[in-house]
C-alpha cells in the first residue's frame, strides 16, 4: 500500500535528445474523501531513463496526519526493458520513516546507505538480480501505453530490505477501455504486523487517449477500506 501511494514521478532534469515523457497528476482518495496529491512525470531516451517521485497529504488530512515520499531513480532502457542503476527513497508515512539509497544492476542489488526502519530481517538478495525498484515498476504500469502491452507485468520488488512481487493481469475489455487486476505480495523482510496485510489486491483501468491508452484510475483494497486514485 505504502508503495503503490507514493508512485510521483518528478524529473530529474536531465537533458536528453528524442525524448519520450510522461506527465501525470492523481488525487488520492480514500473513503470518498480526498486525502492526498501524486504528481508524476518521467523522461527517458538515448537508452537511458531518470524519474523522481513526490506524494503528499492535502486538506484536513494534512493537518491531522501529515504523510509525505520522495523517491528518484535513475537506470538503463534496451529494447524496453528497464534496468535501474540507483534508487533512493524519502519517506514518512505517519507510523514509518525510511532514507535509503540502492545500487541495482549487474548483480544483486544491495542497500548503500540510510536506514530502513524496520525490525524485521532483511530480505535475501541472492535471487533479485533481476528485481526493480519499486518506482521503476509503477512507472512502467503507469505510462501512457499501447493497449497490447497492458496486464502482463510479474516482477519482483526490492527497496533496500523487503522483497515483494507485484503482478498486473487478467484483463477485462471495454468500450475503449481496459481494466486489469493486480496483487502486491510482500514476501520477505517485513514485520510480523505487516505480514497481516500480506497480499494487497488493486486494479488498474486504462482509458483510449489519442493513440495509446491512459492509466486513469486505480483501485486499492486497504484495511482502512478502498483507496482510489484519479487522474485530473
Amino acid at each position: 500500500m505504502r508503495k503503490l501511494l507514493c508512485l510521483a514521478l518528478v524529473l530529474f532534469g536531465v537533458p536528453l535528445a528524442a525524448e519520450e515523457r510522461t506527465a501525470i497528476l492523481y488525487d488520492v482518495h480514500l473513503i470518498g474523501a480526498k486525502i492526498g496529491e501524486i504528481t508524476i512525470v518521467g523522461q527517458q531516451a538515448n537508452g537511458q531513463y531518470v524519474a523522481r517521485s513526490q506524494f503528499k497529504t492535502t486538506g484536513i488530512v494534512s493537518a491531522l496526519k501529515q504523510m509525505h515520499g520522495d523517491v528518484s531513480v535513475n537506470g538503463r532502457v534496451s529494447a524496453d526493458d528497464h534496468t535501474p542503476g540507483h534508487y533512493s527513497e524519502t519517506i514518512n508515512d505517519g507510523r514509518r520513516f525510511t532514507d535509503v539509497k540502492v545500487r541495482f544492476g549487474g548483480s544483486e542489488p544491495r542497500l548503500l546507505s540510510g536506514d530502513p526502519d524496520s525490525s524485521a530481517p532483511p530480505a535475501d538478495t541472492s535471487t533479485l538480480r533481476n528485481a526493480l525498484d519499486p518506482l521503476t515498476a509503477l512507472y512502467l504500469i503507469l505510462r501512457d501505453q499501447p493497449q497490447d502491452g497492458l496486464c502482463r507485468f510479474k516482477r519482483d520488488i526490492y527497496d533496500g530490505h523487503r522483497h515483494a512481487r507485484l503482478l498486473l493481469g487478467s484483463p477485462r475489455k471495454g468500450k475503449q477501455r481496459v481494466t486489469c487486476s493486480g496483487e502486491y505480495r510482500r514476501l520477505e523482510g517485513y514485520s510480523k504486523s505487516e505480514k497481516k496485510e500480506r497480499n494487497i489486491p488493486f486494479t488498474v483501468l486504462y482509458t483510449q487517449d489519442a493513440e495509446a491508452m491512459s492509466a486513469t484510475r486505480i483501485d486499492i483494497k486497504t484495511k482502512y477500506g478502498k483507496a482510489i486514485l484519479l487522474r485530473r
